[in-house]
């Protein structure tokens, strides 16, 4: 594969050379790779679209709910997200729970015995391949997560798939899925799901600001209805809620099988209305049941 600079890249796309250097910062153009100070781009690489133009796909038009802030800095004084956690047997205990919640709302049924079995480093002869590597590179990823302070980009969702599906498929995954979004919205055309991601992410540069809780619920509100992956979507989604949750030291939250009736009527009322009020307030029970987990 043949790679080109900054100023070719802004020569052939009709671009400035800070343009093209913020947007490969911002994650956005496919391949690019920093190289010391520099940045080099594939070739072949497609001209990243204009965010102007994409604001006419506005995805949805959200309100977000709201968050009992006081009571959330108490329980983030108390305990500071960072990678010291890693140790720690709550986040053990998340883990293992959002592995069954997250396996049942994918289909996947699974004993949670053998599920431990799995994060102990045990073989179950009774389940799949590719079953152990999901479970174990779910927690790999999540664990890495706990490092991260970074708003999310483009190359880091990508990234943090790719991870997901490691050993799983190494070459699919490592692009979004073609056609269109899982759930469309009510009186808009439809859009590819390349775009539909893109203007997500420019929607996102304005929640990231936001109270924690809140930008990652809105984000993962519309990562689940994109499903911009074509396996393992609530893996994915849940990953990158954490992740933002993470970066705000906020923890994460602890789902359980028997929440996914709650869970599918608030994110309903969310997708119908665009009134987030219910789904983040679900969020938000969840969270605080993470930090009050006895173990």
């Amino acid at each position: 594969m043949k790679y080109i600079d900054v100023t070719a890249a802004a020569a052939k796309w009709g671009l400035s050379d800070r343009r093209v250097r913020y947007l490969c910062n911002e994650g956005r153009i496919d391949g690019a790779i920093k190289m010391g100070w520099s940045w080099t781009i594939p070739e072949d690489t497609p001209r990243p679209r204009d965010g102007r133009v994409l604001r006419q796909f506005k995805n949805m038009d959200i309100r977000p709910g709201g968050v009992d802030v006081d009571r959330l800095i108490a329980y983030q004084i108390n305990m500071p997200v960072s990678g010291l956690l890693k140790t720690d047997k709550r986040i053990s205990a998340i883990i293992l729970s959002n592995i069954m919640y997250l396996m049942d709302k994918d289909g996947i049924i699974m004993d949670e015995k053998d599920v431990k079995r799995i994060l102990s480093g045990r073989l179950v002869p009774s389940v799949s391949l590719e079953n152990h590597l999901l479970i174990i590179n779910f927690r790999s990823c999540f664990l890495s997560l706990l490092d991260s302070k970074d708003a999310w980009t483009d190359k880091d969702m990508r990234d943090i798939y790719s991870r997901l599906m490691q050993g799983i498929d190494d070459i699919s995954s490592k692009t979004y899925r073609d056609g269109y979004s899982r759930r469309e919205v009510r009186g808009k055309d439809k859009v590819r799901v390349d775009v539909q991601m893109e203007t997500l992410l420019a929607q996102y540069e304005s929640w990231k600001n936001l109270n924690g809780i809140v930008s990652a619920v809105m984000l993962y509100g519309e990562l689940e209805r994109i499903c911009p992956f074509e396996r393992f979507p609530s893996f994915f989604s849940y990953l990158v809620l954490s992740g933002e949750m993470i970066r705000n030291n906020i923890m994460p939250p602890m789902f359980s099988i028997g929440d996914k009736g709650e869970f599918d009527g608030s994110y309903f009322i969310a997708l119908k209305r665009g009134n987030y009020k219910d789904f983040t307030s679900f969020i938000e029970s969840r969270v605080i049941r993470s930090y009050r987990l006895n173990v």
